[in-house]
């Protein structure tokens, strides 16, 4: 067991390298609220549609990204997972699982956001088929099957692993995953990005190679942007769609019950998987101010 007070304090800066990123992402769609409303006063309308989604999605990453990296950076690098080649039998299962994940996520999301909304007496709304609504193919193209999964796979699986893995491959995994979901920023997409969160970060531990997830995040999210968007537009293609999710989310079940006892978690060399690592983890002032600008951000993504 290593030092858990610097553990704490690691995991405290953690926290607030990941909020800062929540609150520079607030920060600029506030700016571009107050600047299209001053325009608007002087007769200047902006639309907000493909050129907003694209310049406000680059902005976050870019400014919000740069942002975090400089405040976790000087955090120790002692745990960067070896680059090996993964086998395809590994990389099949890993994305049928992720199917799962994504599946039965959404579910949970969908259901607990049903009854909130039940509770509040007005139409269930999800932010994300919302955002979609209206844009190009091309645009959600751009922003959510590239730039998305690259830069979120940077900073939430790179740059976050390589600097908490020394405390162990557990807390890595359960980390990344939590602090990846709740930057979604949202109970619609929450349960459904812990679970492929989980499954990312220990692909990523495993292979040292963010190639893989990047190719399964992308190829996650046009599934359930562009491929869902489209599928309607003909009976065929539909039934196929769905054969295809049914198959990958029941296979996916089937091989996370064969497979979890296999799964392969090394100790770190400051290891703080144990009693009190609920503490360790989130229990800090840096987490805590995260869970705060993330409930802030779940709070204004339903009432907006």
């Amino acid at each position: 067991m290593g030092d858990r007070r610097y553990a704490w304090k690691a995991f405290s800066r953690v926290g607030i390298g990941y909020g800062a990123f929540l609150l520079v992402t607030f920060v600029l769609q506030l700016e571009i609220g107050t600047i299209a409303a001053a325009l608007s006063r002087f007769g200047v309308e902006i639309v907000f549609g493909d050129g907003y989604i694209l310049g406000s999605s680059f902005a976050t990453y870019a400014v919000g990204g740069v942002v975090t990296y400089f405040i976790v950076k000087d955090m120790q690098v002692l745990g960067r997972p070896q680059a090996k080649k993964a086998g395809v039998k590994m990389l099949a299962a890993a994305f049928l699982i992720c199917m799962s994940a994504l599946f039965f996520g959404n579910l949970i999301g969908q259901a607990l956001m049903s009854i909130v909304c039940a509770l509040q007496g007005k139409p269930m709304v999800n932010p994300v088929e919302e955002i979609m609504e209206g844009l190009s193919s091309w645009t959600i193209f751009v922003t959510m099957v590239v730039m998305a999964p690259v830069c979120e796979e940077i900073l939430y699986r790179k740059v976050l692993i390589d600097r908490i893995r020394l405390y162990g491959d557990k807390a890595a995994i359960v980390v990344s995953g939590f602090v990846f979901a709740l930057s979604h920023g949202n109970f619609y997409q929450f349960f459904y990005a812990f679970g492929i969160g989980l499954v990312f970060a220990y692909i990523y531990i495993q292979t040292g190679r963010l190639r893989y997830t990047i190719a399964f995040h992308m190829m996650i999210n046009f599934l359930g942007s562009i491929a869902a968007l489209h599928v309607e537009d003909a009976a065929w293609l539909s039934a196929v769609y769905s054969v295809f999710m049914l198959t990958a989310v029941l296979s996916g079940t089937i091989l996370f019950f064969i497979s979890r006892k296999k799964l392969v978690l090394e100790s770190g060399m400051e290891e703080t998987w144990g009693k009190g690592t609920f503490p360790i983890l989130f229990l800090n002032p840096g987490m805590i101010l995260f869970f705060l600008a993330s409930a802030a951000t779940f709070v204004i993504s339903e009432i907006s």
